[in-house]
This record gives structure tokens, sequence and C-alpha cells, in this order.
């Protein structure tokens, strides 16, 4: 079983790794609502069972919420089309660069341009036998370029279908199915985690600092390594506690770290970094990590620090990979497979049976070295994420809100 088997076999012990109950307002956790950036109650988390019974959770609504890539071609919505019949119509979302239009073929006829991207079938609700329609989707750039095509296949089992098998209860029923797998349109994009969208006059500060020096890297990835380690070369020698003028604008930050003006720790490097990322049109976001196993009103208590740490979009591997510039990390492995996220760092973390298997690309900024090493041999001890009580929060900002 390779990794990402393991880890899709695995996430429900996401559950047991973190929390909402102590989300603020525009933090939502891993376990949060699906509908951001409401906070969920106390009814809203799973709790174990009291007695044998089957539990439901759903993992739509937690994992994926956060770690979604991002796919061609989603289906925005279903329709319910007025008829005396069942008339299904499913509305396509594209997702391409440049995208111009569709072209459809149903039933293998001929390909015709579609500008919507709907598609429709209608089934009598007295048929005694499945019935089905078959349409091909193909999505069309401006410059001509021709997607992979989808098959999308709408099955009618009507009531009457049931009840002639003797199972007259079963209700009219639509099952869709799709090759490639079509999933929603994601309610938590990749731009919705862009938090405080960089100025004009800050993406003309980074490229002048930073641009010659990532011009040559070819992946999003790539570029956040070395800002990374060029922030880390000039930040890392004035690490300590912020006096409170260092309440302005990341840039402003480095500039009086960097100055000897004053000091930062692990919020000011994820808020600068993360800056420096989304100035170059690289996704990039901070989550927040804490412990708080007891509140009351007169203390809470914490199991360790908060940590702030971050998380790069990469384009070509449609995923969300963990650098973390206060732990000299550049990226993590389990074994052989990764970049892995945040998430699953932590999840492999506090897996006994994982944990000697992960590997991070340590930096060395002394000497500007980096090398990928083993969990045991790292100087890190990664507190913050030890343990299956950590929480995970995240800085949900839609249209840069």
């Amino acid at each position: 079983m390779n990794y990402r088997e393991f880890f899709k076999a695995t996430l429900l012990l996401i559950i047991l790794l973190l929390s909402a109950d102590t989300t603020p307002a525009k933090l939502p956790s891993i376990l949060g609502t699906a509908a951001p950036p409401v906070i969920p109650d106390a009814t809203d988390q799973q709790q174990p069972p009291k007695s044998k019974e089957r539990v439901r959770s759903d993992l739509r609504y937690h994992y994926w919420n956060y770690y979604q890539p991002q796919d061609e071609l989603t289906i925005q919505s279903i329709e319910d089309l007025p008829s005396e019949n069942i008339k299904i119509k499913l509305n396509l979302q594209p997702h391409w660069p440049n995208f111009s239009h569709f072209l459809i073929s149903v039933e293998d006829a001929e390909f015709e341009i579609s500008v919507d991207g709907s598609v429709m079938a209608e089934f009598s609700l007295d048929d005694i036998s499945a019935a089905q329609t078959t349409t091909v989707v193909k999505m069309v750039s401006e410059s001509g370029t021709v997607s992979q095509p989808y098959t999308i296949t709408i099955i009618s089992n009507p009531n009457k279908y049931w009840a002639s098998r003797g199972a007259a209860g079963y209700p009219n029923w639509i099952t869709i199915k799709t090759d490639p797998y079509l999933n929603f349109t994601p309610d938590y994009a990749i731009d919705n985690w862009i938090y405080k969208r960089p100025t004009s006059e800050e993406r003309k500060f980074a490229k002048q600092k930073w641009g010659s020096l990532i011009q040559g890297a070819k992946t999003n990835h790539d570029r956040a390594k070395l800002l990374a380690k060029s922030l880390m070369d000039d930040l890392k020698p004035h690490i300590g506690v912020p006096s409170d003028a260092m309440k302005v604008p990341p840039f402003q930050q480095y500039e009086r770290m960097v100055s000897g003006q004053d000091r930062g720790f692990c919020t000011n490097l994820a808020a600068i970094f993360i800056h420096a990322c989304n100035s170059f049109g690289i996704p990039a976001r901070r989550i927040h990590l804490e412990k708080v196993p007891y509140q009351s009103d007169k203390f809470s208590v914490r199991m360790g620090g908060m940590h702030s740490t971050t998380e790069i979009f990469d384009d070509q591997l449609n995923q969300w990979v963990w650098i973390d510039l206060t732990y000299n990390v550049l990226a993590a492995y389990l074994g052989d497979e990764g970049p892995l996220n945040a998430a699953e760092f932590s999840l492999f973390l506090n897996n006994p049976q994982r944990r000697n298997s992960l590997r991070v690309v340590y930096y060395r900024h002394e000497s500007q070295l980096e090398a990928l090493i083993p969990l045991d041999r790292c100087p890190e001890k990664f507190a913050s994420l030890d343990g299956r009580d950590t929480e995970l929060h995240y800085f949900y900002a839609p249209k840069g809100e």
C-alpha cells in the first residue's frame, strides 16, 4: 500500500487530531462547518457513540474543505426541471485557463458547441426497466487546445422499476456516473485562502527584492523554496519577541527585522513568507496551531506553545505543500511519497508506525545548505504539531476579504 492509499484509508484519524471548539471567527478548523466562516457550535462536533451503533463522519465537509485540489472540470449544480417525467439538468463549470467553450456529444452523435456546458436527460416515470443516457464533454481553450473527454452517464431506476422486482418501497432513483470522476464545484477554492492580498506597491517591492532569485524556478514549490531560504537567511539572525511596532504590513515587518530595528517570531516569518509568495502569484496561506484542552473563566491551559506555519499551493502537483520557516523545513515526505501538506505531516507524526518513515528537507541557514534527512536526524522536535490533540486553524478569506 502506497502513501496515498494509506492516507485515504486513515483520513478518519484526523478527527482524533483536530478540534474546532476554540476556533475564533475567520479561523474555521479542519472539522469546521461547510459554510465559512460560521463557527460550529457544540452540536456540530461528532461525539463518541454511547452504544453499539454505526458512526457517520462526513469527510466531504471536513478534510477536503481544506485540501481540495483544483479540478479541470466540476459539476456546479443539479436541477430538477419542470416535467411530467423525470427531467434532470447538470450544470458544468470549467476551471481551465483561457476557457472558450464546450464540445458535447449525446449518444455518440457529432460533437456540438456549447457555451454553458449543461447536460440534460429525461426519463419516463412509467418505465419498469432501467434507462440511461450517455454524454461526452470536452473543453476547448481560446488557443484551440482540447481537454480529455469526460463521459457522463445518467441512469434512471424509477419506482415502478423497483416495484416490478418486488421492492415497491424504493423511490425514483437517478444514478450519475462520470469518467473521470467529476466533483462538485468547491466552496473552498484555492483563491479563497489568499488572506490580505498584496497591493501593487507590495508586488513591485517583491519583484525588485526577489524577482531575479526565483526567475529560473519551474514550479510554485521550487519558487517558494527559494523565497523561504532567502527569507531565512535574512530573518533568522533577528528571531525574538517583536515589539508593538511590528503590527504593520508584512514587508514593513521584513524591513524592521533586517535593519535590526526589531525582532520577530513564527507569526512574523509566516506573514512575510506568505506575502512574498502571493506577490508572485504563488497561493500561500497561514495555519495557526495550538492545543487547548481546558478553559475556564480565569484561565486556559495550552499544551506547549502556539505556532504559525504555512502552506503553498503547487499547481503542477495540484496540492497544498507544507513549508515552515521557523522549523527550517522546505518540504516533508513519508518515505519517498510527498511532499506532504501540514495535516498529513501532523497525522503521520502522531502515528507510531508512520512516524519513522517521515523525512524532511531541512535547511541550515548558517551554511546555506539543504538536505533530505530522516525525522530522527532533524534538529527540530516539531512540538507544535506533535500530539493527537493538535488543532489546525485556517484563515478563510473569500475574494480577499
